[in-house]
């Protein structure tokens, strides 16, 4: 059992049941269960020294592009006339599922348990409603007396709604919800549609998207954790959406971060035994792992949950020097600005938003501010900090991993000179 208990959300953030905070730095393996022995060992071996705390995998074995292979065992026994009797559950292979969450338990890594996916050449995937609350039932009842798991109602409930409706996906919600007394953390996981984190049974957000320059907003609007559990992933297999380089694999976290969310990483290198990372395990291969455990040191060592920093209105111009600021307030140009933008379509916003966005966020008590250049290869910036506290100022080659002290006990308006390279970060705390 987890020294520091089950994971909760509190706020926009997560906290242990001991009151420690936890930072989900999460990564993903689908089919990680339904491996062999030796499999499941080697990925064993490379989540122990990986900075992953927390794993994205599946109750059901999975079909798909480099995951064809079958399970050594099936959730359940079938009836004479073929089908899935989730009332006579097959006894290895609830043990090994569950054997295999408590090995991440001993390692501290949370088991964010997927319990339906449409990736099914099996039948599991289409059981029926009665079907599907008889085997959530055992499910819950097996495995919510482990501490690490979370429950993510499904990758991709929105490639389910043949089968599973949004009715249904609703009274699958309530059935989590009530019948897991212990209160383990609930979301649902998208794919095009996103599921509605104002609802109560929802603990936090489980995202895909591509874009995260909009994710502080719903942080916001929803005060409950944010993780982008699928960004895309590093490597280099022919589809869109598994071959990221590992600079934007690491740009994704940084991005997260510094919305006051979190990010989930996945790796997709072609191997010649389809070996992939993302769905069987292995051995990590690329490049951003490692840059993501340095973002988890500096996270843990200032030990605050961020949140999106709230634009005042004006941040556009804080890097225009104070004498170019007062004449252009006093321009037609200044004067108009603000009833431009607020007339400009919402889809044109957006767009905006992705290219010009900052990627900003602080702890409540503003100690602790971090602001992430992502590809912008300033040479300077003026940086703004509440002019009631002093602040050392650290600037941070997110990709090369260094961190220097530029500045020492600084306030209010504070000219930064930066390497004018991108993946830069500045990061401001309080002496």
């Amino acid at each position: 059992m987890s020294k520091h208990g089950m994971v909760k959300a509190v706020g926009s953030h997560f906290e242990y049941e001991d009151g420690n905070y936890f930072y989900p730095f999460g990564t993903t393996i689908y089919a990680l269960a339904h491996q062999s022995p030796e499999l499941i060992e080697e990925t064993m071996r490379s989540l122990e020294k990986s900075p992953f705390n927390k794993v994205r995998m599946c109750v059901f074995p999975k079909h798909y592009q480099f995951n064809d292979n079958e399970p050594l065992f099936y959730p359940f026994e079938k009836n004479e006339d073929g089908s899935w009797n989730p009332g006579r559950p097959v006894k290895e292979y609830w043990e090994n599922l569950e054997s295999v969450i408590k090995r991440l338990d001993d390692m501290e890594i949370q088991a964010d348990l997927i319990l339906f996916h449409s990736y099914d050449s099996w039948g599991l995937a289409t059981m029926g409603m009665e079907k599907n609350l008889k085997y959530l039932d055992y499910c819950i009842k097996r495995l919510g007396k482990l501490d690490n798991v979370w429950w993510s109602l499904a990758n991709e409930y929105d490639l389910l709604l043949s089968e599973i409706s949004e009715e249904n996906w609703y009274e699958i919600e309530e059935f989590v919800a009530k019948n897991d007394t212990r209160g383990h953390l609930i979301s649902n996981h998208n794919c095009f549609l996103l599921w509605d984190v104002s609802r109560k049974n929802i603990s936090h957000g489980s995202y895909q998207i591509k874009c995260l320059a909009n994710v502080g907003d719903d942080v916001r609007k929803f005060n409950k954790p944010i993780c982008v559990d699928e960004c895309c992933y590093e490597g280099n297999i022919p589809f869109s959406w598994g071959n990221l380089s590992a600079e934007e694999m690491t740009a994704k976290f940084w991005q997260a971060i510094a919305s006051g969310a979190y990010c989930t990483h996945g790796e997709t290198f072609l191997d010649e035994n389809d070996i992939l990372w993302w769905s069987k395990g292995g051995k990590l291969k690329g490049k951003s792992p490692e840059r993501i455990g340095f973002l988890r040191n500096i996270v843990e060592e200032f030990n605050k949950p961020l949140l999106p920093f709230k634009p005042r209105g004006d941040e556009f111009f804080d890097n225009l020097p104070d004498e170019v600021r007062r004449d252009f307030d006093k321009a037609p140009s200044g004067r108009s600005f603000g009833i431009a933008i607020s007339r400009q379509d919402h889809d044109a916003n957006v767009l905006m938003s992705a290219f010009e966005h900052d990627y900003r966020a602080e702890s409540e008590d503003k100690s602790v501010i971090l602001k992430y250049y992502y590809q912008r290869c300033q040479a300077e910036d003026n940086f703004r900090l509440p002019e009631n506290k002093k602040y050392n100022i650290e600037i941070i080659d997110t990709w090369n991993m260094t961190r220097t002290l530029a500045y020492k006990e600084q306030s209010g308006k504070v000219k930064i000179k930066l390497p004018g390279r991108a993946y830069m970060a500045v990061l401001a705390r309080e002496c």
